[in-house]
């Protein structure tokens, strides 16, 4: 028979929650919406309430009509979650990393940190960007829909290989014959698409911990 489990996980923003008017709502703390303390407490009582992921989804512009409301999305979200796996154990933490406007390089050491941080709980929303508000922040504009699509296949194809980049037996911190490491199963990717490329590999090794 299929697994027919519902998977539920927490939707992140600021430390207002997700309606916009919540900042206004009676016994809200308006001094709330950078709270990472407050984020931290979120997490704790969805790790207690047994669900199974917090997303911190993201887009790296402010975007509303910041007279009357709050950006949703305000703290950086792999800051964030790295304050966050440190207060809590087991809940899973997706956080939204663009490939528009990202290098492989960057995203693949990031959730690589995370990852480690939490002990396996990192996963990641590749997803391009389509905002122009966005864009602009970046210098940039919004690059046509193929353009786009295709670079975050090539980021995606390139992040998953820098997070090979070292064999699983590489790290061998044998103290006593002063090898830290077999070099020969830690190699560059070197791979190179049309809009991204990386050498590689990543300063950090595969998990002592193995996944469930």
């Amino acid at each position: 028979m299929p697994d027919t489990r519902m998977i539920i996980g927490l939707h992140l923003g600021n430390g207002y929650g997700s309606q916009p008017g919540a900042w206004r709502a009676p016994g809200v703390d308006p001094a709330s919406y950078t709270s990472v303390d407050l984020l931290v407490r979120y997490a704790q009582a969805a790790e207690r309430g047994k669900l199974q992921f917090l997303f911190f989804p993201d887009t790296p512009a402010l975007d509303v009509d910041i007279e009357r409301e709050p950006p949703r999305y305000t703290l950086e979200p792999m800051l964030t979650l790295a304050a966050i796996a440190r207060g809590t154990e087991r809940i899973g933490m997706v956080a939204t990393g663009s490939t528009t406007f990202n290098e492989p390089y960057n995203l693949a050491r990031q959730f690589k940190t995370l990852d480690v941080m939490s002990h396996g709980r990192a996963g990641w929303n590749a997803v391009p960007t389509s905002s122009p508000v966005a864009a602009a922040n970046f210098g940039r504009e919004v690059p046509p829909r193929g353009e786009k699509y295709a670079r975050l296949h090539e980021t995606i194809q390139l992040v998953q290989a820098l997070w090979g980049s070292w064999g699983q037996d590489a790290w061998l911190r044998d103290r006593a014959s002063g090898r830290f490491a077999d070099a020969s199963k830690v190699q560059p990717i070197d791979l190179r698409g049309r809009h991204v490329a990386s050498r590689g590999p990543l300063p950090i090794p595969p998990p002592a911990w193995k996944r469930t």
